[in-house]
This record gives C-alpha cells, sequence and structure tokens, in this order.
C-alpha cells in the first residue's frame, strides 16, 4: 500500500509505505482456533481408541500453525515513511516506531529504479547520496512499486 499527501506550496510532504495485508491478526486468530478445535476433537476420537501418541503431535501442529501466523503477522506491520522537507528528505524504517532513520539533504539525494540481476525478480527503488544508498519499500509488488515511482516523480518534479 502506498499512501501520500504532499503541498506543492511548501514542498514537504511524505509517503507511506505499507505491505499488502491478506488477513488480520483477528482472522488468523479464528483460523487457528478452529483448527485447534477440530484437531481437539479427531486426537480425541484416537486417544479413546488407545493411540494416545496422536495427541501431543496434534497439539505441535496447531502451535507450528500459530507461530508461522505470528511471523507473518508480524512482518506485514513493517512500516517505512519517506518525509520530504524544503530542504531534507527522511527516510524511517519500523514496526511499531520508527527502529531505523536516514536522513539525505535534498539537493543532493538522487532517487533511481534499480533494473533486477535476475530476470523475474522486481525493480529496487533505491535512494543514495554521498555513497550511502537505502532501498525503498522492498516489501511491496509491482503494482505498489510503480505506484511508487509515480509519486517520487511528481514529487520529485514539482
Amino acid at each position: 500500500m502506498v499512501y501520500s499527501e504532499f503541498n506543492p506550496d511548501t514542498g514537504s510532504g511524505y509517503i507511506v509505505l505499507k505491505p499488502n495485508n491478506s488477513a488480520s491478526w483477528r482472522f488468523n486468530i479464528l483460523v487457528v482456533a478452529s483448527l485447534a478445535l477440530l484437531a481437539l476433537l479427531i486426537s480425541t476420537f484416537f486417544l479413546l481408541q488407545g493411540l494416545w501418541l496422536i495427541a501431543p503431535f496434534s497439539g505441535l501442529e496447531v502451535l507450528a500453525l500459530l507461530g508461522c501466523l505470528y511471523l507473518c503477522a508480524r512482518s506485514n506491520i513493517q512500516t517505512e515513511v519517506i518525509k520530504f522537507s524544503p530542504d531534507k528528505v527522511i527516510i524511517e524504517q519500523g514496526r511499531t516506531f520508527a527502529e531505523k532513520s536516514w536522513e539525505y539533504h535534498r539537493s543532493w539525494a538522487k532517487i533511481f529504479v534499480r533494473k533486477p540481476r535476475h530476470k523475474g525478480h522486481p525493480d529496487q527503488i533505491v535512494i543514495r547520496s554521498h555513497g550511502k544508498e537505502v532501498e525503498l519499500g522492498s516489501f511491496l509488488n509491482k503494482d505498489d512499486k510503480e505506484t511508487l515511482v509515480r509519486k517520487l516523480r511528481n514529487i520529485i518534479y514539482r
């Protein structure tokens, strides 16, 4: 997802980048709970038949699913904010707060699209100044990256 606001009069604005999130954490919990209930019913049936070894592995299966969904949900809250002021470009990356931050002088910063080395890989959008560079929106899909490039061009060329 690419969201932006820019004021052409002041030359300041921002762009917010977030990955596409197909399911909320609440929906993920409902899926795990329904599968846990189903696993409990099946393992209880086999437990009553005397096959007790199925029950612990059924529980481990549900815990593994919960762990994988947690890691996916955690990576989906990653956010990048690109702030533009008349003299600076500030990039902040993080999940719940700005964990990393880069600051560039606006007149020296160059934003460009790097073509991939391998066919089928997505383009990289990079900002560079004085030998330091940061990739923008590495988690975005192709359409969102094209939207980001359009918005960056609109901001830079104004």
